[in-house]
């Protein structure tokens, strides 16, 4: 039935299937469903009435009178023609006529072979078909004492008693080789969509007709499997299938587990199979699977992989995105002092500094710092100190500096200093430059020199230790001939001693003298922080004392 229009329908069963106005046709509506054992498909029909053909075409056909159906015709209906026999015109008994060949029994007459054609399917209608019934059954194509319809009958009778339990195949085969034998007979249209139905079916267990093993057929149409996946993010495997297995199952498990996990794999369109992992089951460092199909004698069917040689999918981390830090904003105010010569004040220094600095990162321009010091002291040589007891002279410097820190590494930096200042001698200049091992965040190692106009200079070792969160600490050595590391003149002395003239005045460049210093700091809290020093330095062993100093620091 090709179509249902008010209190009309229309079908496909017309004059060139050998239809005729008023000839009777059989509606029967196709039943599919699925076995609740087996899970196959089981396809029947049953009739919901019989009706009289009004209009007839080449084509198509009209019925208006519908009201005898017991349920509602709906496209896609299978009509029967029941053809009433054409009427002897002598008053004999009526015989079975050839009539023009269904053009759907022509074509089914030569499914698989193709030397056959549609010609030769009608030059076997007009043949004499031979008769295999016996001197009691005669075919429809041979005299009987019987009616043709009864010839028939039993025909077609013999055919369904000898294909009892016979396969999809088996049956298809034969009932098309009836259509291709007796092509203008009554039952052939019957006969041939019977065929056609069941190649359908034999289709859905992916058989070829040619095939009578009875064993349905799965293979592998299409699997791409990511080659890696995310930690903790769900999975989807999908797959496609030739043929239809009773179950797909996906078998998976984590590398360097013993054994594997049974997943079932749902379908999810005709022919498509998919399964969704959740993200706590996809788990480093990889994942290995392979997927079997069974089917409905029982048998599990390798689909792609294996036990001994699994598919791996590696599992990474999620990257995280690096965030965003704004540049950290430090402000650190530190003080020192240092006796050389065991309190008696003739060879000491006092130095003050601060500085405002923003840290960037770790690679490029790690930080920029600026600040500003003083520095007060009195020095002289030795000699003029200890032996000729002359006056110290006094050392000034007030001074400001841009100081950069470039990371090369993220354990690597190099700082550099320039220092501009005003002396006793007017403008001067200076610089720093340390390389720092280790990151300025955690404990590194700095080693470094200093110079100061008027001041001296001074060789740096110092180490930070950041091992302990709440208590920073540093260690430092210096060599140095601070405060005193320049000779003057006369005419540019300051003596220390109020009473003392310039000739009683040490000019000359202070000695060499070492330095060690102990820092200890206490975070009072997460960007606070305060530091108390303490230090011992010398030039000789009798030239020696000790000093102490403290600091604090802000970040933010």
């Amino acid at each position: 039935m090709v179509g249902v229009e008010d209190d009309a329908i229309t079908v496909d069963v017309a004059g060139r299937r050998g239809a005729r106005k008023g000839d009777v046709v059989e509606l029967w509506r196709p039943l599919v469903l699925r076995h609740p054992v087996t899970r196959k498909p089981v396809r029947d029909r049953y009739p919901i009435g019989a009706v009289r053909l009004h209009h007839v075409g080449d084509n198509l056909a009209r019925i208006v009178d519908i009201s005898t159906l017991e349920r509602a015709p709906e496209p896609g209906d299978i009509v029967v023609l029941r053809r009433a026999p054409a009427k002897s015109t002598g008053g004999n008994t009526g015989t079975w006529r050839p009539g023009p060949v269904p053009a759907s029994a022509a074509a089914a007459a030569t499914p698989h072979d193709s030397s056959s054609s549609t010609a030769g399917a009608a030059e076997s209608a007009r043949a004499k078909p031979p008769c295999r019934s016996g001197p009691a059954k005669k075919c429809p194509a041979c005299p009987s004492k019987g009616s043709p319809e009864a010839n028939e009958a039993l025909l077609v009778a013999e055919l369904f008693e000898s294909l009892r339990g016979a396969s999809l195949v088996k049956r298809v085969n034969r009932y098309e080789g009836w259509v291709r034998r007796y092509p203008q007979s009554s039952y052939a249209v019957v006969l041939y969509e019977e065929a056609a139905m069941l190649r359908e079916l034999a289709k859905l267990h992916d058989r070829h007709p040619d095939e009578d093993d009875g064993k349905p057929q799965v293979s592998l149409a299409s699997f791409v499997p990511p080659e890696e996946a995310l930690v903790d993010r769900p999975l989807t495997l999908s797959l496609q299938l030739d043929g239809v297995p009773k179950a797909v199952i996906l078998h998976l498990r984590t590398v360097g587990q013993p054994s594997f996990e049974t997943l079932l794999m749902k379908p999810t369109g005709r022919g498509y199979y998919s399964v969704t992992l959740p993200a706590k089951r996809i788990e480093e460092p990889a994942m290995e699977l392979f997927v079997e199909a069974t089917t409905g004698d029982g048998e599990a069917h390798a689909l792609t992989g294996g036990v001994d040689a699994p598919i791996r999918i590696d599992i990474r981390t999620v990257p995280e995105p690096e965030r965003w830090q704004p540049p950290r904003a430090t402000v650190t105010l530190w003080t020192d002092y240092a006796d050389y010569n065991r309190f008696r004040g003739n060879d000491a220094a006092w130095q003050t500094e601060g500085y405002f600095g923003m840290r960037f990162g770790d690679i490029g321009v790690r930080a920029l710092r600026s600040g500003f010091g003083v520095y007060r002291g009195v020095g002289g040589t030795l000699e003029d100190l200890d032996e000729n007891e002359l006056s110290a002279r006094r050392v000034g410097l007030t001074y400001g500096y841009l100081e950069g820190e470039f990371g090369f590494h993220e354990l690597f930096s190099l700082t550099a200093r320039p220092v501009v200042g005003l002396g006793d001698g007017g403008i001067t200049g200076g610089a720093l430059t340390m390389v720092r091992i280790g990151n300025d965040l955690g404990t590194n190692l700095q080693i470094g020199g200093e110079f100061l106009g008027t001041v001296g200079v001074r060789a740096i070792a110092q180490f930070e230790l950041n091992v302990l969160e709440d208590w920073p600490m540093m260690l430092r050595s210096e060599v140095t001939n601070q405060p005193g590391g320049s000779a003057v003149s006369t005419d540019d002395v300051r003596p220390d001693d109020e009473d003392a003239l310039a000739e009683m005045t040490s000019t000359g460049t202070n000695d060499i003298g070492v330095r060690g210093i102990a820092q200890v700091g206490y975070r009072i809290a997460d960007s606070f922080v305060v530091a108390v020093r303490g230090s011992y330095q010398g030039r000789t062993i009798n030239h020696s004392g000790p000093g102490f100093g403290g600091a604090i620091s802000y970040s933010w």
